[in-house]
Order: structure tokens, then C-alpha cells, then sequence
């Protein structure tokens, strides 16, 4: 049985090719599958271009997510920052109206001559008794740093000079008896040397005098991307001044890799001015070494730090002061002066007692 089974098979099998041999002639099957074969081919690099868009696209997507996922943690962080502002401002406010609060009255800068002269006044003050008080307090000092201090000037006091940030210290004249009187805080051009205290019949006026009386040399530097200033002033003038100008491209608002092209490119702009204010602070620096005492600087802290060289020679041969000098005018030669007289002058606050209404 099986063998004729068998047979079967085999006599259909070649009955069904002998169909297929009239249908199709071999050749032309031949060149059909060459035709498919070639289209193929052609058809790859498309499809290997299309593999890869793809791709691309796919990673475009989860970073889309990701960044909307960063700009979402972002914005609630900003919220809750909001949020922290208001309470902190509700508090304020509450405690304002509870009673007396402590306030300055006032804030104005003076000149170099101005403040010398007001200083002359507040040191021509007497009093029959020892009830005028002066403070000395050297950059990132507070009263816990006075040795023997004892003196009860009221918390809100030591909160109000708090507030302040002086890089060069500051000073304190305050009357502890007569109401209306002198209570002056002053923050100096210059570092503050010494800090200390003195309780008398008179203000001690002598240390801050010295700082504002001084003729000595200093070196100012405002750095700004694109344009910087860099002088040598005395008290009275400067001696010798340069202007650095490049061509810096402005910050970029918009995303995407646009935006970091674009970015690199003006790291490379910053980076080249920086390289030339350098050379030209080095090259003022050298010239008048010994004379210059102290390097003050304003604008841009990371240039500030390309320009005066970091822990170079510059750095540790000159004291580098970081404030706010702030010109509010395109460097020019008519306006010069003004540099020299805003990096002299001093800020003074005169402090009062607001009281609750009733």
C-alpha cells in the first residue's frame, strides 16, 4: 500500500510541473526575479535613510518629553518660590504694622568730597555725656566679632546693617540718648581695616577718614562683554585709562540647537574680548606697580576673573575688591570722570524709627 501511495505522489507531482512548464517559460521567470533582485537594491538606501530619520525622530520625541518633564519641575519650583515670597512679604507686613519697626529714612551716595566733608560734621559732635557710639566692622564681620561688646543698640539695628551687603565693611554713628539725632551707617569705598567699637562723648572719625582721605593709586576695571574699561585712578584724576571694544554677539532667546550654535559662538567672542582686556590690564598693571594698591572691579564676575588672572601674579600682588559701580552710560571719552568719582564715593544710611498708628 504504501509503495503505490507513493507512486501517486510522485506521478501527480510531475503532472503539476509539467502545468507549471506551459505556464510560465523559465527564462522569463529568470528575468523577473533579476527585475525584483535590482529594485531591491534600488530600494535600500531609501529604506536605510528612512531607518534612520526615523531613529532620529524617536530620540527627538523623548527629549521632548524630558524637557517638557524639566520645564514642568522648573515651573513648579518657580511657583513655590512665588509662593515662599508671598508669605515672606504677608510676614513683613504683619510685623510692620504689630509696632515699632526700624527703617531707613534714607540712602544717598556722596561724593568723595561730600562724604568727607558730612564725616567732619558728625566728628565735630559732642555730647556732656558718653552716649555716642561707633562701630568698625571689616567685610563679613557683625557685632559677635567686636571684642567686649556690650553695648544694647536694639536687634533691629543689628538686622537693618545685616541687610546690607558691603564688600568693604562699614560704619556706625549712633546717639543712644537724644531722640532725632545722629544714627548714620556708611559703607566706604575701601575695605575697612580694623573693626572695633567706641563708646564717648565724641564719634570716633579718625579710621574712616584715613580711608577717604587716602591719595593712593587703584586700578578699575569694568568688565563688560564687548566693552571694558580699565584705568589707573589716583583721588583726584585718573592717570591712564584704556577701552577694550570687540564685536560680541547678543544673548540668543530662542531654543534648540540653534540656540547652542549660536551660544558657542559667543563663548568664543567673550572669550577673545577677555583675551584682550587681559593683555591690556597686565600691560597698565605692569606699568604702574608700584604705585597700585588695590584692583576694584565691576560687571561681569566670570569675566572679571579672565581679565585679572585668576591666582596670577596680579591677583595675589593686589587685593581684588568686587562691587557695584554702576555707570548707567555707554563707556565714553566725556564721561570718563564719572567712573573715577562713583568708584570713590561712599553710600550712607540714616536710620529711623517708624511708629505704629494708631
Amino acid at each position: 500500500m504504501g509503495g503505490s501511495s507513493n507512486e501517486s505522489f510522485i506521478k501527480a507531482l510531475r503532472m503539476l510541473f509539467c502545468m507549471f512548464d506551459g505556464l510560465f517559460d523559465r527564462k522569463e521567470s529568470k528575468k523577473r526575479i533579476e527585475i525584483l533582485q535590482a529594485r531591491i537594491k534600488e530600494l535600500e538606501p531609501e529604506n536605510k535613510s528612512l531607518s534612520t530619520r526615523l531613529s532620529k525622530q524617536e530620540v527627538r520625541t523623548k527629549k521632548a518629553v524630558s524637557d517638557r518633564q524639566e520645564a514642568g519641575l522648573a515651573l513648579k519650583r518657580a511657583e513655590e518660590r512665588v509662593d515662599n515670597l508671598k508669605r515672606a512679604l504677608d510676614n513683613l507686613k504683619e510685623e510692620t504694622q504689630k509696632g515699632d519697626v526700624l527703617t531707613f529714612k534714607q540712602a544717598v551716595t556722596l561724593t568723595n568730597p561730600q562724604s568727607c566733608d558730612f564725616l567732619s560734621q558728625v566728628g565735630s559732635i559732642k555730647s556732656r555725656n558718653k552716649d555716642l557710639t561707633t562701630i568698625y566692622l571689616r567685610p563679613n564681620e557683625s557685632f559677635a566679632n567686636l571684642d567686649g561688646f556690650d553695648i544694647e543698640l536694639g536687634q533691629d539695628v543689628e538686622c537693618l546693617m545685616q541687610k546690607i551687603e558691603s564688600p568693604t565693611g562699614m560704619a556706625l554713628f549712633y546717639d543712644m540718648k537724644t531722640p532725632g539725632a545722629v544714627r548714620m551707617l556708611i559703607t566706604p569705598p575701601f575695605p575697612i581695616g580694623e573693626s572695633g567699637w567706641k563708646i564717648d562723648c565724641v564719634f570716633d572719625t579718625t579710621q574712616l577718614q584715613e580711608l577717604l582721605e587716602q591719595n593712593q593709586a587703584i586700578c578699575i576695571v569694568l568688565a563688560h562683554a564687548g566693552e571694558t574699561f580699565i584705568g589707573i585712578s589716583n583721588r583726584e584724576a585718573f592717570i591712564n585709562y584704556k577701552i577694550v571694544r570687540s564685536s560680541v554677539k547678543e544673548k540668543h532667546t530662542k531654543g534648540g540647537w540653534s540656540q547652542r550654535r549660536f551660544e558657542r559662538l559667543r563663548d568664543e567672542d567673550v572669550r577673545h574680548h577677555a583675551e584682550k582686556a587681559r593683555a591690556v590690564f597686565e600691560t597698565l598693571v605692569d606699568d604702574y606697580k608700584n604705585e597700585l594698591k588695590i584692583v576694584v572691579a565691576s560687571g561681569e564676575h566670570n569675566l572679571i576673573n579672565e581679565i585679572t588672572g585668576g591666582d596670577s601674579v596680579y591677583r595675589c600682588q593686589f587685593p581684588l575688591l568686587i562691587r557695584s559701580i554702576d555707570t548707567k552710560a555707554k563707556i565714553e571719552k566725556r564721561n570718563i570722570d564719572k567712573i573715577r568719582v562713583l568708584t570713590w564715593s561712599a553710600r550712607w544710611y540714616t536710620i529711623d524709627t517708624a511708629h505704629k498708628r494708631e
